[in-house]
């Protein structure tokens, strides 16, 4: 007759198989077998987070890549013309580096004060200079109609949000009009951006430079330097 096999498993003591005999003289085959060492169960659980945190890092990198997108970047440049005459301010002019890295015509933003921005909207009021200069103020409407007003007439509003939600540089003409109530700038006009202090204005320079205008201005005092700070606002 076969030979029994008795499978046991001690818990504490690990022991090797060995080989006993029944009453009737025939060979039992007792097998002790020891479980995985709690140490080596805790590694292997251990790793399996590791792999899955790091599988799940690399989905989300992979995700957020796909919905980034290229700003333009700035390098100091040397001050440039804002008219017939040179500035009196030592202005900063940056150049804008396109998202491909293409140096081929790049977007320009000068930084001016007050004494450019008043020289701007001399040339925009009376029609004068080489340059057709289009100036945008990014405040919002309720922002301007109970705080300063606009500096001119000739100044055109255009809040920050509307530019950002409904890309307004990227509609054709005949959709900007119609939203906005004034003739969308030409790729070859001059932006003036304005606002409160020059935050709103510099993002809404950036965004049109991503759009493909290629002369950008921001007044980065806006109306509290026009119009006098904080007292206008009280």
């Amino acid at each position: 007759r076969a030979s029994t096999i008795i499978n046991l498993t001690n818990t504490r003591h690990p022991t090797p198989t060995y080989t006993n005999t029944n009453q009737r003289g025939q060979p039992t085959i007792i097998i002790i077998s020891t479980p995985p060492h709690p140490l080596r169960l805790e590694r292997t659980s251990t790793n399996m987070r590791l792999t899955l945190l790091l599988s799940l890092f690399i989905h989300i990198s992979s995700i957020s890549g796909a919905f980034s997108f290229n700003r333009p970047s700035f390098v100091t440049s040397k001050p440039g013309h804002l008219g017939p005459r040179r500035s009196s301010t030592d202005n900063l002019q940056r150049m804008f580096l396109s998202g491909d890295g293409s140096e081929n015509q790049p977007p320009t933003l000068t930084n001016i004060g007050k004494a450019e921005m008043t020289e701007i909207l001399s040339h925009v009021e009376n029609g004068t200079g080489d340059k057709n200069y289009v100036i945008i103020d990014v405040r919002g409407v309720e922002e301007i109609m109970m705080g300063t007003g606009t500096m001119s007439e000739k100044v055109q509003i255009l809040p920050l949000p509307q530019i950002t939600m409904m890309a307004a540089f990227d509609m054709d003409e005949t959709s900007f009009e119609a939203q906005f109530n004034f003739p969308k700038p030409n790729a070859e006009d001059t932006l003036v951006f304005t606002c409160k202090m020059g935050g709103r204005s510099q993002q809404a320079a950036q965004l049109a430079a991503t759009s493909g205008y290629k002369t950008i201005i921001n007044y980065t005092g806006g109306a509290d330097d026009w119009f006098g700070g904080e007292f206008v606002y009280t």
